[in-house]
């Protein structure tokens, strides 16, 4: 079991449509919002309009809580809830909804698959001793307290926290453990009880710690050199079994973009004839001459174009098939299941036959408005 106390000084604010949301926390918490590679997320938002659009999040079911004000939320063609201060909303992340009102408002957001719930506490200075509720179908859980208004003292398990007004406790244990929790202060706490199962890159690519070059990373990259052929995955059978994560293949598409390796191979060809010319006049110095430039170029130029290109330690980047995650078994999937020369063709026409012209030919729609 881990706790931490979130400030001020920890919370990350941005500008949605309808006004600004704080992040007061996020699990894992190297996760992105935006990547939607999370499993569970607490934040406080603002509505500043008289009428807000929620960003619609298929893969979440959310709780929202009313801070202050009170509104109104509409969720399209499913229900409608009107909400007072300190009420709450528990609501699929699918539904379109629209909020009536400014308000300040608390919402914690789950990955469906997993569970999470929202209570408001009234304090008082009577210990309140609150009930952790075990789900053994979930290995991990999360016990949450923002402090809305006044302060609390928290006890975990015997370990005495404070909280002051708008700061964020964070409780996270394994459900082996016996957590016991108590309360009392003034004001309200907001506790949110979150259930999950989690495993390594689920919801994202894996974060692999940068580190020096080694010799180690220039043998991968000797390996990587010398399979960037077209009919490679059926002459090597070792590229049957690993996979290349984003990373590494964003390293590896600037190379082969511009054709750097293929540039320098030829430029050394030609090298190679401008030198010989005039010198080589046995077709065995030609041909030892080009078998020189060619393992040259295969274990030492070619290799070091692709070394200052790609993330280190390479040999990481490098999965084993078998033992992917569930995110890099999807992309992967997807990756053998995409022909990308057909790709980019049909997204190099994707606009033809879509011109609009008025009675008289002229050109209605903006090309340059239109993103290839």
């Amino acid at each position: 079991m881990k706790y931490q106390v979130l400030k001020t000084e920890d919370f990350r604010t941005s500008r949605w449509t309808g006004g600004t949301t704080t992040q007061l926390a996020i699990w894992p918490q190297d996760s992105e919002y935006l990547e939607r590679n999370f499993v569970w997320r607490l934040s406080t938002a603002t509505c500043e309009k008289e009428e807000s659009v929620f960003s619609r999040l298929p893969d979440f079911n959310r709780v929202l809580v009313v801070l202050s004000g009170s509104v109104v939320l509409a969720h399209e063609n499913v229900r409608s809830a009107r909400l007072r201060e300190l009420e709450q909303d528990a609501f699929d992340g699918a539904y379109r909804t629209k909020s009536f009102g400014a308000i300040t408002d608390y919402n914690l957001m789950v990955r469906k698959g997993n569970e999470g719930s929202v209570e408001v506490i009234a304090l008082s200075e009577e210990n309140r001793t609150l009930t952790v509720e075990d789900k053994e179908q979930y290995a991990m859980g999360t016990q949450a307290f923002y402090c809305r208004d006044g302060y609390a003292t928290v006890d975990i398990s015997g370990t005495m926290v404070m909280l002051k007004e708008g700061e964020q406790l964070v409780i996270d244990y394994d459900r082996r453990e016996s957590l016991r929790l108590s309360v009392m202060g003034e004001g309200h706490l907001i506790r949110c009880s979150i259930w999950y199962n989690y495993e390594e890159g689920s919801f994202g690519p894996t974060r692999i710690e940068k580190k020096p070059a080694t010799a180690e990373d220039f043998r991968q990259c000797i390996f990587i050199a010398n399979t960037q052929y077209r009919f490679s995955k059926y002459t090597n059978k070792r590229l049957k079994s690993v996979w290349y994560d984003e990373e590494l293949q964003k390293g590896i598409r600037a190379v082969n973009r511009f054709a750097i390796a293929d540039i320098l191979f030829f430029a050394g060809i030609a090298l190679v004839g401008f030198l010989g010319a005039g010198r080589f006049h046995s077709p065995i110095l030609w041909i030892a001459a080009f078998v020189v430039w060619f393992l040259l170029y295969s274990l030492l130029v070619a290799p070091a174009v692709y070394f200052l290109a790609v993330p280190k330690p390479v040999a990481a980047h490098i999965k084993d098939v078998s033992r992917l995650t569930p995110y890099e078994r999807e992309l992967r999937e997807k990756q053998m299941n995409t022909n990308e020369r057909v790709t980019r063709i049909l997204n190099r026409y994707k606009f033809s036959g879509t011109a609009e012209y008025d009675e008289d030919g002229n050109r209605l729609d903006d090309l340059s408005s239109k993103k290839f």
